[in-house]
């Protein structure tokens, strides 16, 4: 039996060799011969090599990068006031990246009862069609530079932000501004937004830490700081 196996093993190396074409001989010799050499056994040990750079050798026409200084001082916060109230704070960062937020006062704790959730709803409102593009073409506005766009509500202010490289900053500041300030507030929009708004509130209804954390801040403030963040159900009726 071993010897069967034997004799077929041999015919199988036999026809597998025959089988090999001709332009791998080559390289299979130069392998062979590296390896004989042995060049990829000193790379894997550290050890030096006629064929392989060691890699602390630094590679011909490639300029190194200047190295981080051990300490960077935080940037300075500037903040200007215009004419018409406007506050702008900035600060210069080493960083490619640059950040623009636009944070206006409309908040829950400015809703009356009868508008609860409105704020919600511009939340969810945001960055689509205005009165000089499309949603559409905000989109690809924002993805031709690399960009992220993001609205969030807080107790007290929703916040617009748009990030990407220093280099599109006049192209956010413009898409920014036109966003907040020319919303069309398409009807198939919101009436698109308010289902979504039903859901998220369903799916809210269905987290207990969630509804935790809304009836200890009842419990804590009173007032309009004890108003919802997400729109009751019975708000989302009216705003259809």
């Amino acid at each position: 039996m071993y010897r069967t196996a034997a004799s077929r093993l041999r015919a199988l190396k036999g026809r597998t060799c025959r089988r090999v074409p001709a332009r791998f001989s080559s390289s299979i010799a130069a392998a062979t011969t590296s390896s004989s050499s042995g060049g990829l056994l000193n790379w894997f040990t550290g050890g030096q090599s006629k064929s392989i750079p060691p890699l602390d050798f630094p590679l011909p026409g490639v300029a190194l990068p200047s190295s981080l200084p051990d300490f960077v001082e935080p940037g300075k916060t500037k903040i200007t006031t215009f004419p018409n109230g406007l506050k702008i704070a900035s600060e210069t960062s080493v960083n490619p990246a640059a950040s623009i937020g636009l944070y206006v006062d409309c908040e829950p704790i400015y809703e009356p009862p009868a508008s609860f959730g409105v704020s919600h709803l511009l939340e969810r409102m945001a960055f689509k069609s205005t009165t000089n593009r499309s949603h559409l073409r905000t989109v690809r506005e924002v993805e031709a530079i690399g960009g992220n766009v993001q609205a969030a509500v807080s107790r007290e202010q929703i916040g617009y932000t748009f990030d990407a490289l220093k280099t599109y900053v006049p192209e956010m500041a413009e898409l920014l501004v036109d966003c907040v300030r020319n919303p069309a507030f398409l009807d198939w929009e919101v009436n698109e937004q308010l289902q979504k708004m039903k859901e998220e509130i369903a799916e809210a209804a269905k987290n207990p830490h969630g509804l935790l954390l809304k009836a200890i801040n009842s419990a804590g403030f009173s007032g309009a700081l004890a108003n919802p963040l997400l729109a009751p159900r019975v708000c989302t009726k009216c705003f259809g």
